[in-house]
């Protein structure tokens, strides 16, 4: 089957506007400046094609095996980034502009798959990461965002790299899991702390 996908592949190489998958050596080997130079994280267009592997320990699975992983207890972290809004810096409260519809019993943490985080964020992932696996670094979480969208490439990385141990990277987010028919429910931002 494999031989055949890639024949395929091969095939239609030739036709106009086909675009391939590709590795995300590959990618960045192409596109260095997209990059972080010492993270390798994506630091800008994040929403483009995404590529068909990501860095363990962080692994990629498929919707059918997000949905088993979130039936037995993972978290689902949807790291949608909130374009052209931010958070009010005396309440923490997110300030966006349309409703987001995410996988059902998501938590929704806007910006932390930027590709370089300012302090205030990476304390705001780590204090929710801390609360919602309950302190425990065994604990499933499946990153998503929508499709073609680098910031949950980027979050699923981070986040084992905070020593995480089943870190599970979703490409297709809410747009795959919509188009097999699957539900999804309105999701709030969750507050920044602010002092």
């Amino acid at each position: 089957m494999r031989i055949a996908t890639a024949l395929l592949a091969i095939a239609l190489s030739g036709l106009s506007g086909v675009v391939l998958a590709e590795t995300s050596d590959a990618i960045r080997a192409r596109k260095p400046d997209l990059f972080h130079p010492e993270t390798g994280f994506r630091i800008d267009r994040h929403r483009a094609p995404v590529p068909v592997d990501i860095p363990p320990p962080a692994r990629k699975v498929s919707a059918l095996w997000a949905r088993k992983l979130i039936a037995r207890g993972a978290v689902a972290l949807d790291v949608y980034g909130a374009s052209q809004s931010r958070y009010d810096e005396l309440d923490g409260t997110w300030l966006v502009p349309e409703p987001r519809q995410s996988l059902p019993g998501a938590v929704w943490l806007p910006e932390v798959g930027r590709g370089v985080l300012e302090p205030a964020m990476q304390a705001y992932l780590e204090r929710e990461l801390q609360r919602l696996t309950g302190g425990s670094k065994a604990r499933a979480i499946v990153v998503f965002c929508v499709a073609d969208c680098w910031m949950s490439w980027n979050a699923a990385q981070r986040i084992a790299g905070l020593g995480y141990l089943q870190v599970h990277w979703f490409p297709l987010g809410t747009d795959g899991w919509r188009e097999l028919g699957w539900p999804l429910e309105p999701v709030e931002p969750v507050p920044v702390p602010v002092d």
